[in-house]
């Protein structure tokens, strides 16, 4: 059914496996079966026996009763010498062989004892419940006693004819050969119950490595799936009922799998929609950036023509014109590399060099709407990142910052460390966010900019990067003051 499993893949290591669930219930489900079934069985035995000593008891009583009322008769009329003939027979049936008697005694009308198979309790007179009760009764009393340490049943049988009553027959038998008996029976019982739950346990725990360790087994699977890691399978094998839930488990990861390359296919392209974005919001800055060198270059072409035999003149114009194009170069270098597509390479990247980098971006825009920019980073302070991720998380906000200020204001970049953290903050003096607003301006596509202004993707981006590096970010704003974004992230190292 399973193919490849580990001993390690044999047990949930989270809390009490099923496997063994199974098995302890099922063996404690065997263990008291058989404990029920044993204490029944042992009851109803004892019963039995008991009942076949009360019916043996009986049956002697009812036997002696007749010889014994005839000697009292003969005794009372004077046939027979009194006592004689009633200790005889009494230790005739007491020291017979085929009945355990643990004592016998004849009592006559007051309960005195007139003959007894011990001398020492002749005379004595009875005032015990049975003797009470015997009495009392016509019938047979029994009840069960301890006799000199001995476990007996005790039996009064009533000596009358009609309504004349003689005396009572008392004797008890003992019932330790039957309690023997009933150890032995136990005996045997918790040896079967033993047996039984050995051999249970052997079948449950076959059972369970047939029908639970699969089961078991897709569970630590489902558990090591998680995140990017599906490239696991569970080896089926068979076409039961755990089989085909292999099959399914299997047919779900590589859907999920495939779910997940597409998702982060559009995850992709979302990005670098953004980064065109962020570009085209960035465009007059940008054709500012070209237009100035290629305005420059144009007039020194103009003037070499005007002046094309003066050496000195056409050397400082084609240095001016050199440089123009080098400024364009430049420009366009900058923005190639920020629009392009690379592997994640987190770098130890200099904060407050990249700030400046990320400024010359901005600069028209900050420049057009009287926005006064100031960074306030900690000279050497350096974070592992990735440098195209970080540009991409400061222009977002920067470009958030700037669109709320379209009338001018100030905007504050500060960089520094606390706590064993890298922070980060940039403060603008812009509109501000509305209360019903700032707990959505990281959702993706959400925006209050008009059609063609903004995607919704900038801060969402953001608020992705700086998770992925294990940061956080908040915000604090009031409309018509404006806004504080705070980053931070753990020191790397």
């Amino acid at each position: 059914m399973w193919e490849g499993m580990s001993s390690e893949d044999k047990v949930i290591k989270k809390g009490l496996g099923l496997q063994y669930k199974f098995i302890l219930i099922t063996t404690f489900a065997i263990i008291l079966q058989m404990g029920i079934i044993g204490y029944i069985t042992v009851e109803r035995e004892k019963g039995i026996l008991y009942k076949e000593v009360e019916r043996h008891g009986r049956l002697l009583g009812e036997t002696l009763a007749i010889p014994i009322i005839n000697d009292l008769i003969y005794e009372r009329v004077g046939l027979i010498e009194e006592g004689g003939l009633l200790d005889n027979y009494v230790m005739e049936i007491f020291n017979k062989r085929d009945v355990d008697l643990v004592y016998i005694a004849i009592l006559n009308e007051e309960g005195k004892v007139i003959s007894h198979n011990n001398i020492k309790e002749y005379g004595k007179i009875y005032s015990d419940i049975l003797t009470k009760r015997s009495f009392e009764s016509d019938n047979i009393v029994i009840q069960r006693i301890t006799y000199n340490r001995r476990p007996a049943i005790d039996f009064g049988v009533p000596l009358s004819i009609g309504k004349k009553r003689w005396g009572t027959l008392k004797f008890g038998i003992s019932i330790e050969k039957m309690e023997i008996e009933i150890i032995a029976m136990v005996k045997k019982i918790v040896i079967l119950t033993l047996f039984f739950i050995a051999i249970g346990f052997s079948i449950i725990l076959l059972l369970s490595r047939r029908f639970i360790s699969p089961i078991t087994y897709l569970a630590n699977i489902m558990e090591k799936t998680g995140g990017d890691y599906l490239n696991i399978r569970a080896d089926v094998k068979g076409y039961d009922e755990l089989a085909i839930l292999g099959e399914k488990f299997n047919s779900m990861i590589e859907r999920i799998r495939q779910a997940n390359e597409e998702l982060k296919k559009t995850h992709e392209k979302m990005v670098q929609s953004e980064k065109l974005a962020s570009i085209g919001i960035l465009a007059s800055g940008v054709a500012h950036e070209i237009n100035n060198p290629l305005g420059g270059i144009f007039n020194c072409l103009q003037m070499l023509k005007q002046s094309s035999s003066n050496p000195n003149l056409k050397e400082k114009y084609l240095n001016l014109i050199k440089e123009g194009l080098e400024r364009i170069e430049s420009t366009v270098n900058k923005l190639l590399w920020m629009s392009r597509k690379d592997e994640h390479k987190p770098v130890n990247l200099n904060l407050k060099y990249s700030i400046n980098e990320i400024y010359s971006f901005i600069d028209y825009r900050i420049k057009k709407n009287m926005i006064k920019f100031l960074a306030e980073i900690e000279d050497n302070l350096v974070m592992l990142v990735d440098p195209h991720d970080f540009q991409q998380m400061m222009l977002n906000i920067f470009i958030n910052s700037i669109q709320s200020m379209p009338r001018g204001g100030n905007l504050i970049v500060k960089g520094y460390k606390e706590n064993s953290k890298i922070m980060l903050e940039i403060i603008d003096t812009g509109e501000g966010i509305t209360g019903e607003n700032i707990d959505k301006i990281f959702d993706p596509f959400f925006t209050t900019k008009p059609p063609g202004e903004g995607t919704g993707l900038g801060l969402w981006m953001t608020y992705e990067i700086i998770k992925n590096y294990n940061g956080e970010i908040s915000v604090e704003s009031e409309v018509g003051k404006g806004s504080r974004f705070i980053l931070s992230f753990p020191l790397s190292g």
